[in-house]
């Protein structure tokens, strides 16, 4: 109990000890940021009123807060009684019109203020004072407030922004215009201070543009004053006079003949106790493409009054604009292998930023990558034309022939969608042609699988029957992905089932039928699809028939395509564009919906000729050779890229002081590096005085000879596509002639153009 009872009097101790800005709770604001010039004088009228305010404040009725003030960039400019301002060592108590405040000057720039809470003439909860000043210096003024023992809020504040000078220029931001022209932002000018600028006498704004491009001189042109709250004190409307520079004409606005300068001339005006604000709007900007290119700026040097002469630039030259966008933040999601419009549609917007960019005179093309078709579009003709002709290729949407372009075209197009069964990722869109001067590219989409399938990598050896691997999971994208009445197929690459494997639903309500295992193929039938959740397919008790003369090496889980078809005119329902005159005969299967049946025609069709997807290129590796086998073989997939340093084999690096590289069109491997590198077994020797490789790899002898084409395999003479080389005293000889003499057929040779790789598995 003593214990408890002491350590609450420490915590007493330790609160009280805590100085009272801990409980700071005020809310401080500055009622605004004003502009001024170096020196220029604030009083109590026309400063930003700094608040201070909190509910909590009212509980201390009638009392007094004392915190000091310190100015930065500017000096404090309190009139006394005396109507002098106070100096250092002064103190004197001033009506603001919010209470009585006492102001005692400790320095030009700090001030100790004391307010009466909730006293005469302030607002409950509030302490107001007017932050009277001088400004000092370019940049910015800021007040900060100590808070001393009270419960202020302490902190830093802007209240001026202080610049060189009797104006500030500014325009919102510079558009892009044709050589037809175009409206630029309105140019605003602000007085630094009342006054600054000169209205009066035979004075004029001077507006010049850079040389080549010109005002347009009959649009109207519309200038603008403001000096407070009050309304416009200026309010100037009038399309341009072509003129010299007006010397004593009445108000109004001007050009020069060559329309390079304008000219305005403010009417009379009341005075006013603020600074005047100057907006000019409606300035429109031409430029001849003889004279200016593309991509050139524009710029306004405006000047006259007694403004500070500036520069701003207002417009950038474009020869075409047209913008490519999805409709949609949110992108549609397309599946692979699948056609329905009810799954989702993809709309986007063609528009012109700049009039008359658009060619309508030529063709422009709407371009979607190769694994995507085109089944339906629909425009819809939103501004600046009425319609125009479509047709639809495999891919490519053309628009030619639009009717009644004027001004800013805009069509919004809704695409019903063909994916390949291989194609996933986004869906990537160009719109180009000889109406647009540089391709636009845009993600409009993205394609997933309806189905994933998930297996391990599973390595065995030779054993020829009741081989077990591990378990496959299929799961839908969406609920009813696995149609009612479509079957999916499941193939290993050049292994068999041994047995019927367990197909067990996991999630979903799915109803299967008649699961078959039979060359290699697992089909399972969709008797109902699955209404609410997306099923979960598991597949268990998987074992695999290995003939004992199966090379090592990897072998492949892959969806397949079946031999059923669907009735043509299913597979066009909607088609308004591209009507086809080919066969449309596609497979009737859960994941393929769209792949055209073996030997029919899908070029210009909705179809693709893709009959199966890899689900995953190592579901088996065989790691021994049959036992009627020779070591010959080799279990490691490699990767050789042109130009690099090191041979990817398998998961490791293997560094080569000499790179692949092309030669008279041929890939060109290095023989030992590879050779090596595929097998810890092979053997290779150089035989300097002829100029021989020889490759010794289990029971096979391969030689090659510098120069020449031939190469023996175990005593037989085989034509090479190129002779055996020399390159930095490394022997290369031709990828697939290497290929082949190692063992590998043409299945399990791959070259990849993209990425100028050669693989060897």
């Amino acid at each position: 109990m003593k214990k408890k009872i002491s350590l609450l009097l420490a915590a007493i101790m330790v609160v009280g000890m805590i100085p009272a800005t801990a409980f700071a709770v005020t809310t401080n604001t500055v009622s605004k940021i004003v502009t001024g010039g170096v020196d220029d004088n604030f009083t109590a009228d026309t400063a930003p009123v700094f608040k201070i305010a909190e509910k909590n404040l009212e509980d201390e009725t009638a009392s007094t807060v004392t915190f000091k003030a310190t100015l930065s960039n500017a000096e404090f400019n309190f009139i006394g009684a005396d109507t002098e301002p106070l100096e250092t060592g002064d103190e004197e108590t001033i009506d603001f019109g919010y209470g009585d405040t006492t102001i005692k000057m400790l320095a030009s720039n700090i001030a100790m203020i004391t307010g009466t809470i909730d006293g005469y003439g302030f607002d409950t909860a509030n302490i107001k004072f007017p932050i009277a000043s001088t400004l000092k210096s370019d940049g910015e003024a800021t007040i900060t407030i100590d808070p001393l023992d009270s419960v202020i809020t302490a902190g830093t504040y802007k209240f001026a922004n202080v610049v060189t000078g009797s104006t500030t220029t500014t325009i919102e931001k510079t558009v892009d215009i044709s050589e037809a022209g175009g409206e630029i932002k309105p140019i605003v000018i602000t007085e630094t201070s009342k006054g600054a600028m000169e209205y009066t006498g035979t004075g004029y704004l001077k507006l010049k543009l850079t040389s080549g491009f010109t005002y347009a001189t009959d649009e109207t042109v519309t200038v603008t004053g403001y000096t407070g709250s009050e309304g416009p004190v200026i309010s100037l409307t009038d399309t341009p006079v072509v003129t010299a520079a007006p010397a004593s004409e009445a108000a109004g606005i001007y050009c020069d003949s060559d329309a390079e300068e304008m000219y305005i001339k403010l009417p009379n005006f009341s005075t006013s106790t603020t600074a005047m604000t100057l907006s000019i709007s409606g300035i429109n900007v031409e430029y001849d493409e003889d004279d200016i290119a593309a991509g050139d700026v524009a710029e306004i040097t405006v000047s006259g009054y007694d403004m500070t002469k500036a520069t701003v630039e207002v417009a950038v030259a474009k020869t075409f604009a047209v913008t490519f966008t999805a409709e949609n933040k949110t992108l549609p999601v397309f599946y692979s292998g699948r056609q329905d419009a009810e799954l989702d549609t993809l709309k986007v917007t063609m528009k012109e930023v700049i009039a008359d960019s658009w060619l309508d005179s030529r063709k422009t093309t709407i371009t979607f990558p190769t694994g995507v078709k085109i089944i339906a579009v629909d425009p819809a003709y939103k501004e600046g034309l009425s319609d125009a002709d479509l047709s639809v290729e495999n891919n490519v949407l053309t628009i030619s022939n639009p009717a009644d372009h004027e001004g800013k075209a805009k069509i919004e197009f809704t695409f019903q969608l063909s994916i390949a069964p291989d194609f996933t990722g986004d869906i990537t869109a160009v719109l180009g042609g000889s109406a647009i001067e540089e391709d636009v590219e845009a993600v409009l989409g993205t394609a997933v699988a309806p189905i994933t399938v998930k297996a391990e990598s599973n390595p065995v050896s030779i054993d020829y029957r009741n081989v077990a691997i591990g378990d496959i999971v299929i799961t839908e994208a969406y609920a009813g992905a696995l149609e009612k009445g479509k079957t999916l197929r499941l193939e290993l690459e050049d292994i068999s089932f041994d047995g019927t494997p367990t197909v067990e639903v996991v999630e979903g309500d799915i109803k299967i039928d008649n699961v078959d295992a039979a060359d290699g193929i697992l089909t399972i039938d969709v008797k109902t699809a699955s209404s609410k959740t997306p099923a979960v397919l598991k597949i268990t008790n998987n074992e695999l028939f290995l003939n004992r003369s199966i090379p090592a090496g990897s072998y492949a889980l892959k969806l397949i395509a079946g031999e059923d078809t669907l009735v043509a005119d299913d597979l066009v329902t909607g088609i308004n564009v591209g009507a086809t005159s080919e066969s449309n005969d596609a497979c009737d299967n859960a994941f393929f919906q769209n792949s055209v049946v073996k030997g029919g025609t899908h070029k210009k069709t909705v179809l693709f000729d893709t009959r199966s997807v890899t689900v995953l290129d190592n579901f088996v590796e065989v790691v021994t050779a049959g036992r009627d086998q020779d070591d010959s073989t080799f279990t490691t997939t490699i990767s050789v890229a042109i130009g690099a340093d090191k041979i990817i084999a398998g998961t490791k690096e293997i560094a080569l002081d000499v790179p692949a590289y092309i030669a008279n069109g041929y890939t060109m491997l290095p023989v030992r590096g590879v050779t090596e590198a595929l097998s810890t077994v092979a053997i290779v020797r150089w035989d300097d005085a002829t100029k021989t490789v020889t490759i010794t790899f289990g029971a096979r002898v391969i030689s090659m000879t510098v120069g020449s084409k031939t190469m023996n395999i175990n005593g037989v003479p085989v034509q090479m596509q190129a002779a055996c080389e020399i390159t930095d005293s490394r022997a290369f000889i031709p990828l697939r002639d290497l290929g082949y003499a190692l063992g590998l057929n043409d299945s399990k040779i791959n070259w990849d153009d993209t990425t100028k790789t050669a693989t060897l598995n």
